[in-house]
């Protein structure tokens, strides 16, 4: 099996929401291909308060952790104090969905023997 397979990323998704967690905007999980057959995965997330999507993928293949991409932006970004609250509780909730992947990535391997407690 694949590490972090888009099938794998998926059922982590559907864990974190199905804990409560919520869902920080619309997530799809798509297929990374990173070249040699290294599917390390990606997930995107397009936030209602922001005008580009945010990618989550890990920092590298077998990495435990997480690294989050914004995509780029045609026009400058303004918004009102309410608008920045806004985007301050979507970017929390990515921090936290990031987090949650880093603690599956970590138990993922233990489970696998890739890596010792």
């Amino acid at each position: 099996m694949p590490y972090r397979s888009k099938e794998l990323l998926q059922q982590w998704v559907e864990e974190y929401a199905g804990a409560g967690e919520g869902s920080p905007g619309v997530i799809e999980v798509l297929t990374h291909d990173e070249g040699a057959g290294a599917d390390t995965g990606l997930v995107v997330m397009r936030m209602g308060d922001l005008p580009s999507d945010v990618y989550l993928h890990p920092v590298g293949p077998g990495a435990p952790d997480w690294t989050v991409n914004f995509g780029p932006r045609e026009r400058d970004l303004t918004m009102t104090a309410r608008k920045l609250r806004g985007l301050a509780q979507e970017l929390t909730k990515a921090a936290a969905l990031c987090e949650f992947f880093e603690a599956k990535s970590v138990q993922h391997d233990l489970d696998s023997g890739r890596a010792s407690a």
